[in-house]
């Protein structure tokens, strides 16, 4: 059977239907693509200008500077070539005992007008570096010496006659400085450098060692002993046995000297060696004591009172404001 004409939907109908889902569509999806650039965030790129920098204005010099080498002649000449190379080196004047050839502040500093602790039997030397005079330089004595016991610096190297020439012109044109200028005299006070003890009565038992293990305690000594105690002081100018001024006072309360015990410090010409700290030492001043004026237990505490003769009062050693380890170490306690 036929259908009938009104169930059919014309062709023209269809296309038009078809046409306007097309443009629904289309429309959607402009509207989404429309709605996403206007969520889409703003990137500026533009950059900020930079503020003024005056280093911009400087014009670098890049050519390279010429190294200098130093005159022979001269104290930084003498260092580079001669002290640096042959004498600074390890276990030897390497930071580990003066002189202290590291560099060549640290060389000058503890060579020119510095006091000499090491010296001939007659004390024939007060500096290590006398401007002006070889015979005066304990340096100068040192790398020329025939002493077989002493021995020549360097010990374990050779310093050439054209070496040892350039120090004497060093020294005898009065060792100046590292910019040429000519040293001054210095005024030090009389510095401290240790204390050695025996006990006379005891066949000079020595006692400043007994201190337990550690250096820094107080030694100890009997009661109702004589204690002969040295004390090693030394001057840039004065000899020990030429001070003017020389006292020691022991006293059981390190802060409070008004009740102190006082000694006379005395002094000899040709000075007691000991070993201390792996030295043989000179020492020139000395007193004794006996411990019957101190109770058991007791710790008593030194310090000497000397005076140069480029000073107008007596120097304190060890002085109240001296560490505290110090001060044990100048002490000794009653056993």
């Amino acid at each position: 059977m036929k259908s009938s004409s009104s169930h059919r939907i014309p062709f023209k109908m269809k296309a038009v239907s078809s046409y306007h889902t097309d443009c629904k569509q289309l429309l959607c999806i402009l509207l989404i693509f429309l709605t996403v650039l206007s969520c889409k965030k703003e990137i500026t790129t533009q950059v900020p200008e930079l503020p003024f920098n005056p280093f911009d204005t400087i014009t670098y010099n890049q050519s390279v500077v010429p190294v200098s080498l130093p005159d022979s002649a001269s104290f930084p000449g003498i260092h580079q070539y001669i002290l640096a190379v042959k004498c600074a080196v390890n276990g030897c004047h390497d930071g580990s005992f003066e002189p202290d050839y590291r560099t060549v502040q640290s060389a000058y500093n503890t060579l020119v007008y510095a006091p000499v602790l090491k010296n001939t039997d007659d004390s024939l030397f007060t500096y290590r570096v006398t401007p002006g005079d070889t015979a005066l330089s304990w340096l100068w004595y040192r790398i020329t010496t025939n002493d077989a016991t002493l021995g020549r610096m360097p010990l374990y190297d050779t310093l050439y006659p054209a070496q040892r020439a350039r120090i004497s012109e060093w020294i005898l044109d009065g060792a100046p400085d590292l910019f040429g200028n000519s040293p001054g005299v210095p005024a030090y006070q009389p510095a401290f450098y240790g204390i050695v003890a025996y006990l006379p009565d005891q066949d000079d038992f020595r006692v400043d060692t007994l201190r337990g293990g550690i250096i820094t305690n107080p030694f100890m000594v009997t009661q109702n002993s004589n204690v002969k105690i040295w004390i090693g002081i030394y001057d840039d100018i004065t000899p020990p046995f030429q001070f003017t001024f020389n006292k020691v006072k022991f006293s059981t309360d390190p802060f409070n000297w008004d009740n102190a015990i006082e000694v006379n410090l005395e002094s000899q010409i040709l000075p007691h060696f000991e070993t201390l700290f792996d030295n043989q030492l000179p020492f020139y001043l000395y007193c004794t004591i006996n411990t019957s004026a101190f109770n058991v237990n007791d710790v008593v505490y030194i310090r000497a009172y000397v005076q140069d003769e480029d000073h107008s009062t007596a120097t304190e050693i060890p002085e109240g404001g001296s560490q505290i380890y110090i001060q044990t170490y100048c002490s000794f306690i009653v056993q």
